[in-house]
């Protein structure tokens, strides 16, 4: 991530569904770049017995402050972590059981 530290307020978390929502409340460009920011994560199964982890987040800048890397920057490190996550996952199919 383009910064060292991020704490999060879970908002809900629906297990029947596999989705959560949270908002950053500290860290991640709160308060110096960033207003607000929230994260909806929701994972579906497919139809050939695997899932796709959908992740919608939204920004809101403060004033006078623009889209930078950093947004870029943050959505490459997420992807990487749940690329990872997969992986270890796929390696390891008894560690979630």
């Amino acid at each position: 991530m383009p910064f060292n530290l991020m704490k999060e307020r879970l908002e809900f978390i629906d297990t029947d569904k596999c989705e959560c929502k949270s908002t950053i409340i500290k860290g991640g460009g709160i308060g110096t770049e960033i207003e607000t920011a929230t994260s909806h994560i929701k994972v579906e199964p497919t139809a050939n017995g695997g899932s796709v982890v959908k992740v919608e987040s939204t920004y809101k800048l403060l004033p006078g402050m623009e889209v930078k890397d950093e947004i870029t920057k943050a959505k490459d490190s997420v992807t990487g972590i749940f690329k990872a996550t997969e992986a270890y996952l796929i390696a390891n199919p008894d560690a979630y059981n």
